[in-house]
């Protein structure tokens, strides 16, 4: 079966590559061996081929197999798993799934419904249950409906349109924050009525400040780090958050540190990697939530482009270029 392996670390679409690799062996107790159809290229999977993760770490000879999320079809259950070939099922965090064939833990395997597309399906996991995180973040938080504002930064991105989607739902006031003027047309197309603000003009923090006509902005969710987290965490009210789940832009953000003994701000974190370790009844509540989004608003699971797993490396390239509306796939049907 194919691949899509790095032997060193580097450039994402210059290291990746799909080699030939032996298939699987059978599934153990509750293990399902999975056919691998569609599987989404995220950020946070290329951030691992660089070696951003564990600078200086060495990849073993053999090469390392990438991906942890895909959707596929059963081909064999393993002892203690009530799901029959053929099923349609998603799956994360399942490693090597960027391969034609994975084996996946029946704990991370979810079946699909029929109401729920291939391409949404693929895109069942990653997205949602980081949005899931973000909207428990916004709850802990303690900001609140009709008074305080949320902002969010990298605005267009999949994670933040389904996470503005909740929160709309749950009568939050949003800012979005993009980083060039066509993003805000693209974003108003999904939310017409959805303040939008971009950073390629001067001044946008002012106009982040007036689109919260007065409000107190209580969280600022950035998953890109660097100037634009920086700039927004300044934005923020007394006790307001800052909270971090990216590094797109591989910049530190800086805030001055009398942020925090006189306005008490604070910085937090979330990543869908601790998703797994969360108690079952959290996971499979996150897990409903996911798939009534994939049914009901699929507009909020758009594909920019798929490309078959033998174009690993244009696909990563494909998801490093700015101005991307949806998920880039990999298909292996």
């Amino acid at each position: 079966m194919r691949a899509a392996v790095y032997f060193k670390h580097g450039k994402p679409e210059d290291v990746l590559q799909a080699v030939e690799v032996e298939d699987p062996k059978r599934p153990e107790h509750n293990e399902v061996l999975i056919r691998v159809l569609l599987r989404p290229v995220h950020h946070g999977d290329l951030l691992g081929v660089s070696g951003r993760y564990q600078p200086g770490a060495v990849v073993p000879k053999e090469g390392v197999r990438v991906g942890f999320e895909g959707y596929g079809i059963v081909e064999e259950a393993g002892d203690g798993v009530d799901l029959k070939p053929g099923t349609r099922v998603a799956f994360f965090p399942g490693k090597g799934a960027w391969s034609e064939k994975a084996i996946v833990s029946a704990e991370y395997v979810t079946e699909i419904p029929d109401d729920v597309s291939d391409e949404a399906a693929a895109q069942l996991h990653v997205n949602p249950l980081t949005a899931a995180l973000l909207l428990r973040a916004v709850e802990t938080s303690g900001a609140k409906p009709g008074r305080d504002v949320l902002v969010l930064t990298a605005a267009g991105s999949a994670v933040a349109r389904l996470l503005i989607g909740l929160l709309l739902d749950r009568g939050f006031d949003v800012v979005g924050v993009v980083r060039r003027e066509a993003g805000v047309n693209e974003l108003n197309v999904v939310f017409p009525d959805l303040p939008v603000v971009s950073t390629d003009k001067p001044g946008w923090q002012e106009n982040v400040i007036s689109a919260a006509d007065g409000h107190p902005i209580g969280v600022v969710l950035d998953p890109v780090g660097g100037e634009t987290a920086s700039a927004a965490a300044g934005l923020l009210a007394q006790g307001g958050s800052l909270v971090s789940y990216g590094d797109l832009s591989g910049q530190p953000i800086s805030v001055s540190a009398l942020y925090f003994s006189t306005r008490d701000i604070r910085i937090s974190g979330v990543t869908v990697g601790r998703w797994a370790s969360l108690p079952v009844k959290i996971r499979k509540a996150d897990l409903k939530l996911a798939i009534e989004l994939a049914a009901g608003k699929p507009e909020l699971f758009p594909v920019e482009r798929t490309f078959d797993l033998a174009d690993v490396g244009k696909a990563a390239a494909l998801v490093e270029m700015p101005g991307k509306t949806g998920t880039v796939l990999l298909s292996s049907y």
